[in-house]
C-alpha cells in the first residue's frame, strides 16, 4: 500500500510541475559594453555570484558558485584558471558570464543522466557533464528512498539523481571582485594580451554608467548637472569600441563606485544621447574652460570641418578652482623639459605660438646660450612640456590656454644692426664686423669691446618662467563645472548638452 501511495503522488507530482522553465542562462545584454579594467600576469577573481566559465579553445562550460575565488595567471601556452578542484587552461582565454533566469540551480559534479522518471529503468533523455547546471524545480524521494532533483534545462525537463547535483542559490544582483579591489558587475572576457591577463567587464550600457557618471562628476552636483553628465557619458560610449576604466575614456569604477543620486539620474535619461543630423555623436567633456570652450582644430590635430558641434562657446556660469591659476617653472626645469643637456646654459628667451581662437597655445621656443628649441604639437604635447608635481591633474599643465611672464633677464644689452637694434640674445645668425673681416654669428653668446672693457652677455639670464593660464582638460565639448553652473541657474540637462555640442539634439 505505502509503494501505491508513493506512486500516486509520484504521478500527482508530474502532472503538476510544468514541463518547461525559463533556463539558466547566460546573462545577455541590450546594449552591450566592453571595458579594459586590469592588466597582469596574474590576478584573483572573487565571485558574489554564480558565473558559467566558459573555455575559448574547446568550449566547455562549467558553472563556478558564489563565494569561489578564481586565481588567474598567463603563461607561454595561455590562460590558467584554477579553483579548489578545478584547473584549465585556454590559449584564446575565457570567458566568465553571469548566470541569470532562475533561482536555484542544479549543480552537477559528475556526468549525470536526465530521465523522465524519479528511478534509474526510465529512459535518459540526456546526460549532463560534470561542472554544467540545469534550473532546479522540486525534489522528490521515491519508494527506493532515492532523492531526485526536477530540474529544467531549454526545451527539456526531466529527474537527475540528487547524489550528482550539488544545489545552489543564484543571486539577484551577481558581482565580482578583481584584485585590483574593485567590484564589478557584469560578465568577463579573461583574454591574454602578451605576457598578461587582460580583464575585460562587458555588461549593459545602463549598468556601466553607474560606475561612471558619480566618477567623473560629484554626485552631490544638482541632478541636472548629473543627467548631463550621463548624456555625455552614454553618447560617448556609444561612439567608443573598447573603453578603458581610465580618464583615457571615461573614469570607470564599477560597482565599488555606484552612488544611488547618480544612479537616479541614469535611469531618468536612460538610453538618451546626443545626435547630429539623426546620428549619435562624440560627446567630449572636460573640468574647466576658464570661461571659454575650445575648437578641436585649436586643440588636437583635428579637422574642424569634421566635428562641426565641437566648436568654441562661452561658458558664463563656470565657477571652478581651475577657471585661473598660475605655475611658476625654474630655469634649470625648462633646459630639462625642452631636452637642453648643457645644464648651464643661459636662457635668453621663451616665445609661445598662440594659434588657437581664443590664444590656445600650440607651439613654445625657448632660447638658451647653447641653442634654440622649439616644440609643437596638440594640448597634450604642449601641456607635458610644463609637468606638475600632481598626479590628482595627470602630472601634467592644467590647460594649453596661457600667457608666460620671463623672469630675470639677459644681459640687457643691445646692438645697433642695418635694420635697427637687437637684443643681444637675438645676435645669433646675425652677420657683423670684426677686426678680421665680416663673421656670421653661428650662437647668441657674443662679447662686445665697449668703452668700459669686454661685456658679454653670459649673465644669469632667465632664471624662471610664471605661466597664467585657465581651464582644466583639453576644454573640448562639455566644462564639467560650466554644466554645474547651468543647473544652478535651472537649465535642464538637454539644454546643458545642446549648448556646449552646437547644432545637435537629444534623443534615444
Amino acid at each position: 500500500m505505502k509503494k501505491i501511495i508513493s506512486l500516486f503522488s509520484f504521478l500527482l507530482l508530474l502532472i503538476s510541475l510544468p514541463a518547461f522553465t525559463q533556463a539558466a542562462e547566460p546573462k545577455q545584454y541590450s546594449n552591450e559594453v566592453n571595458v579594459s579594467v586590469y592588466l597582469k600576469s596574474s590576478l584573483t577573481i572573487t565571485l558574489n555570484g554564480t558565473y558559467q566559465l566558459v573555455n575559448k579553445d574547446s568550449g566547455a562550460k562549467t558553472v563556478v558558485l558564489q563565494n569561489t575565488v578564481l586565481t588567474v595567471s598567463k603563461d607561454s601556452s595561455g590562460v590558467s584558471v584554477s579553483y579548489t578542484g578545478f584547473s584549465q587552461k585556454s590559449a584564446k582565454g575565457f570567458d566568465l558570464q553571469e548566470i541569470t533566469g532562475t533561482s536555484k540551480l542544479a549543480v552537477f559534479t559528475a556526468d549525470t543522466p536526465l530521465r523522465r522518471g524519479a528511478t534509474s529503468s526510465y529512459e535518459i533523455i540526456k546526460t549532463f557533464k560534470a561542472g554544467e547546471s540545469a534550473n532546479y524545480l522540486d525534489s522528490f524521494t521515491n519508494a527506493q528512498g532515492q532523492v531526485w532533483y526536477k530540474v529544467s534545462s531549454g526545451s527539456l525537463s526531466g529527474w537527475v539523481l540528487s547524489t550528482t547535483a550539488r544545489l545552489s542559490e543564484v543571486s539577484s544582483l551577481s558581482t565580482a571582485k578583481v584584485s585590483n579591489g574593485t567590484t564589478y558587475r557584469g560578465s568577463f572576457f579573461l583574454k591574454p594580451n602578451g605576457s598578461q591577463v587582460e580583464v575585460i567587464n562587458f555588461l549593459d550600457m545602463e549598468d556601466y554608467l553607474k560606475g561612471v557618471v558619480p566618477n567623473e562628476m560629484p554626485a552631490s552636483w544638482p541632478k541636472e548637472a548629473l543627467k548631463a553628465q550621463a548624456i555625455a557619458a552614454r553618447s560617448y560610449a556609444a561612439n567608443t569600441m573598447m573603453l578603458t576604466s581610465t580618464a583615457a575614456s571615461q573614469v570607470y569604477k564599477g560597482y565599488s563606485g555606484e552612488d544611488p543620486r547618480a544612479n537616479a539620474a541614469i535611469q531618468e535619461t536612460a538610453g538618451l544621447v546626443a545626435k547630429y543630423n539623426g546620428k549619435p555623436i562624440q560627446t567630449f567633456f572636460f573640468s574647466t574652460s576658464g570661461g571659454r570652450t575650445a575648437n578641436v582644430g585649436d586643440v588636437w590635430n583635428s579637422n574642424q570641418a569634421y566635428y562641426p558641434y565641437l566648436v568654441s562657446v562661452d561658458d558664463p556660469y563656470e565657477s571652478s578652482p581651475y577657471s585661473s591659476w598660475s605655475e611658476t617653472f625654474t630655469s634649470a626645469q625648462l633646459l630639462k623639459n625642452f631636452g637642453i643637456s648643457d645644464t648651464s646654459a643661459v636662457i635668453y628667451d621663451l616665445t609661445l605660438s598662440k594659434t588657437g581662437a581664443n590664444g590656445e597655445v600650440r607651439g613654445v621656443t625657448l632660447k638658451t646660450s647653447a641653442g634654440d628649441k622649439t616644440v609643437t604639437g596638440n594640448e597634450s604635447v604642449i601641456r607635458k612640456l610644463f609637468p606638475l608635481p600632481n598626479s590628482s591633474v595627470y602630472n601634467q599643465l592644467y590647460s594649453n590656454w596661457f600667457d608666460a611672464v620671463l623672469n630675470g633677464s639677459a644681459s640687457g644689452l643691445s646692438v645697433q644692426t642695418a635694420s635697427g637694434t637687437a637684443n643681444i640674445s637675438d645676435m645669433k645668425g646675425q652677420t657683423v664686423q670684426t677686426a678680421t673681416g665680416q663673421v656670421t654669428l653661428s650662437d647668441s653668446k657674443v662679447s662686445i669691446q665697449t668703452a668700459s672693457g669686454v661685456v658679454t652677455n653670459e649673465g644669469s639670464g632667465i632664471t624662471s618662467v610664471t605661466l597664467n593660464g585657465k581651464g582644466w582638460g583639453h576644454r573640448i565639448g562639455m566644462s564639467q563645472y560650466g554644466a554645474k553652473g547651468f543647473a544652478e541657474k535651472g537649465w535642464k540637462a538637454e539644454q546643458i548638452i545642446t549648448h556646449y555640442f552646437k547644432g545637435t539634439t537629444v534623443s534615444k
